[in-house]
């Protein structure tokens, strides 16, 4: 019951923050979350690139442009940045709205920067797709795409890529005339460099080509050697425009990070980005850190995993990554046996959502593929989003445990009271009816009261608890259990062979045993206050009207007792008490409190670490 009620309530608060969760098991495992590999864009920027400044024939230049572009110059920069796009790429334009980009973000800045030039994509669309030949498009593995088109009686193919791939391909350039020169080793170092200082201020780099070839072009002769004859003809290429495209950091992500890193979460980030360029972020969102490791995707897939497994627990950074590489490394974390989340939107990054503990998708930019990989849908791309997700996995971990706590203690109190009374000959101090209405409290009401405790960001304060691992009782609660158990069985015996005597009451009457049934009852009312604490917090009383489910049915049971006890009768087989013993049960019961303060302070050893544990080169481990 308390499990059914804490994940329906906690998957419907989580939906409100942006988590739609697909697969129930995934709430919990959140919540012990060791490591989180998270994708770059959109989820730790705000995907909302723009083309800032660049190269363009040559020349640098910054938006808005300060010069005036040559007419082949400005023809071959804009068709490039339009034609060699999907066609879904686009942007749209609302008076006192931002722009709202439609497609991949990368494609829709070049086109809105084109925009800006005075050259809108549709009517460049609508007069080339009747000529579009050939399409080779965007792959991780090739990091580039091409586009053929006949134009004025030759072949035009237009390239866009990453710019040392472009350049490496390139032999020629354009000039601020629009002639096309040599492209020499010297001004193909000047671009890389200048490309470097670009990535290593956090922005995206993409290099726009272009390539003419005769009507009578056979790709099996002008193929170079080595090359398969079915690989786009991408060499002696024209290099028309480096641009640099930023995204901003999401303002909340800095913040977002340290609460993972507070938590003990280590934050790893894997991007297909320049490796300077994915420091730069990463170092802004507070993930790369002095001592951590960035890594580039061809070096990390040659590593062995022994050479892996040197590098991991520091490895904090995967640049130019391929799909394959984010799977290696969820995989070598689950090794490990750390509890990790991977977050994609891409249909490559199926395989590491899949072999994930939590896999995160992206509910926005996240093709179907990815989402249904998932177990769980971050509707707004957000990193925050995530670690809101951590946080309602601990609450229902915890919330499970407060409600096992309040009843095992019920339970162990009501069954050793009738075992000693049998054995006694002492008559049935709970009759069957009022156990009945106590099994309400401990089952159904303690698990609407317990079981919907909000999370509080003190949760993000202690480190992760591997679920797959950790007793479900913990040591803290066995003594909260026993503690107030036994109190509970030694007070209740007392009124069943005290009681009698102190109010000249006739023994096993039904108003000698309503005197213990009341105080029994008005024990779990306020041990149910006690629990809603289980990790020795020292303030149970902390955020108490914060959740108006727990204090109503506080106030209901309290209610509905005092009703059974003075008008049950004969259904309940209760006898009504007078003002002295009413104070004498309430306060039985509300010694609870002061009772739990004192169980805090007794020490109990800690719970066995998780063998969620990396092997450094010192021989020292994480925590």
């Amino acid at each position: 019951m308390a499990v059914t009620i804490s994940l329906a309530y906690s998957i419907k608060q989580m939906m409100v923050d942006n988590n739609l969760v697909r697969h129930l098991a995934a709430c919990e495992v959140m919540g012990g979350a060791t490591d989180i590999c998270s994708d770059k864009t959109g989820t730790l920027t705000e995907n909302r690139m723009t083309v800032t400044h660049g190269i363009v024939a040559g020349r640098e230049f910054s938006v808005p442009l300060e010069f005036e572009l040559d007419v082949q110059v400005h023809r071959l920069l804009t068709e490039a940045g339009i034609i060699n796009t999907a066609e879904t790429s686009d942007f749209s334009e609302q008076p006192g709205q931002p722009i709202k980009y439609i497609g991949n973000p990368t494609e829709c800045s070049v086109i809105h920067f084109c925009a800006k030039l005075g050259v809108k994509a549709a009517t460049v669309r609508q007069a080339f797709k009747p000529r579009i030949k050939k399409l080779y498009p965007f792959s991780s593995a090739r990091k580039r795409m091409s586009t053929i088109v006949e134009y004025d009686g030759i072949y035009r193919m237009y390239t866009k890529g990453a710019p040392d791939m472009m350049l490496a391909r390139s032999t020629s350039m354009l000039t601020p005339e629009g002639r096309v020169v040599d492209l020499t080793n010297e001004q193909r170092q000047i671009f890389l460099n200048q490309v470097e200082e670009m990535a290593n201020d956090g922005l995206r780099t993409l290099c726009l080509c272009f390539r003419d070839f005769p009507l009578d072009w056979d790709n099996e002769n002008d193929c170079p050697a080595g090359v398969p004859i079915e690989e786009p003809p991408e060499h002696q290429l024209i290099c028309i425009a480096i641009v640099a495209i930023m995204d901003p950091i999401r303002k909340e992500v800095p913040e977002a990070v340290r609460l993972c890193q507070k938590a003990g979460i280590t934050v790893r980030m894997v991007t297909g980005d320049y490796i300077s360029t994915a420091k730069k972020i990463a170092t802004d969102c507070g993930i790369l850190t002095a001592d951590g490791v960035a890594l580039e995707g061809p070096d990390f897939a040659q590593m062995t995993d022994e050479q892996l497994d040197d590098v991991l627990p520091r490895l904090q950074v995967l640049a130019r990554s391929a799909p394959l590489d984010k799977y290696r490394l969820v995989e070598r974390l689950k090794f490990h046996k750390r509890i990790v989340a991977a977050t994609g939107d891409g249909t490559n990054d199926a395989p590491a959502l899949k072999a994930a503990d939590v896999g995160c998708a992206m509910g926005i930019a996240g093709t179907e593929v990815a989402k249904e990989a998932s177990d769980i849908i971050i509707m707004d791309d957000n990193f925050r989003s995530i670690v809101r997700a951590v946080l309602w996995g601990r609450s229902i971990a915890d919330n499970i445990r407060k409600f096992l706590q309040f009843q095992l203690t019920v339970n162990f109190a009501a069954l050793m009271v009738a075992m000693i009374a049998a054995l006694a000959r002492s008559g049935e101090p709970l009759r069957a009816v009022q156990l009945l209405w106590v099994n309400l409290i401990m089952d159904t009401m303690a698990a609407l009261a317990l079981g919907t405790e909000r999370p509080t960001e003190d949760l993000l304060d202690r480190k992760p608890i591997n679920v797959h691992e950790q007793r479900l009782i913990s040591n803290i609660m066995a003594r909260n259990i026993l503690g107030q158990g036994l109190y509970q069985i030694l007070v209740l015996l007392f009124l069943l062979w005290c009681a009698p005597f102190m109010w000249d009451l006739e023994a096993k009457s039904d108003h000698h045993f309503t005197l213990i049934f009341n105080a029994f009852v008005w024990c779990q009312i306020f041990n149910e206050v006690n629990s809603r604490k289980i990790n020795d917090e020292p303030n149970i009383l902390e955020n108490f009207f914060a959740n108006g489910i727990f204090s109503g049915i506080l106030a209901i049971t309290a209610l509905c007792q005092v009703l059974i006890v003075e008008f049950g009768g004969h259904a309940f087989h209760t006898h009504p008490l007078d003002v002295g013993q009413w104070f004498i049960c309430v306060f039985i019961g509300f010694m609870s409190i002061p009772l739990g303060v004192i169980l805090r302070m007794i020490p109990v050893p800690p719970m066995p670490e998780s063998s969620s544990r990396f092997r450094l080169p010192s021989g020292d481990t994480d925590d």
